[in-house]
């Protein structure tokens, strides 16, 4: 089980860096849209320079936000609905703020993400102990169902205790 302080450590810095791409790509927005990874890269930096979290730590919670919003934006170029509609659960339960600053930041980079497509299939893949924000997992082995409310630790499926997911719109 992984140590507690960490974990919560780990999941305030994955909203925390997703909330300074956001504040990035709205700064930029006047002159050009910045690229995506760039953006990542900055928050990432700017996470480590305050002694955040580590470097290492930094490059996975990177990872895991190009995955989040690549999927978020995957599906609302599929989909043509709301971003609200990405997420399986009742808005009330999101924290306004997270859901906000998510939207904007899937939203803004949709085109961008729609370029790097062959690559993020090899991304999409969920595991157990990273991070992930709100949204379902559906285990590749079972199909069975996780729902996250917040951001949160991947666990193991509760239901065969395999270890790979996929994101799913279903409920």
């Amino acid at each position: 089980m992984p140590d507690q302080n960490l974990e919560q450590k780990l999941i305030a810095a994955y909203d925390k860096m997703m909330e300074r791409v956001e504040q990035l790509i709205t700064t930029a927005e006047h002159e050009a849209l910045p690229a995506l990874q760039n953006n990542i890269e900055k928050a990432k930096q700017q996470a480590i320079e305050l002694k955040e979290i580590s470097k290492e730590e930094a490059e996975k919670l990177g990872k895991y936000l190009y995955r989040d919003l690549h999927a978020a934006a995957d599906y609302l170029e599929r989909s043509g609905k709301e971003f609200s509609t990405w997420f399986n659960f009742d808005l009330e339960m999101v924290e306004s703020r997270m859901l906000d600053a998510f939207a904007k930041v899937a939203d803004k980079t949709r085109f961008e993400l729609a370029q790097l497509a062959v690559q993020a299939k090899r991304a999409q893949q969920y595991h157990t102990g990273e991070i992930t924000s709100m949204g379902t997992l559906a285990c590749q082995h079972c199909e069975s169902l996780l729902h996250f409310k917040k951001t949160s630790r991947i666990p193991p499926c509760p239901k065969c205790h395999k270890t790979i997911f996929v994101r799913t719109s279903r409920k």
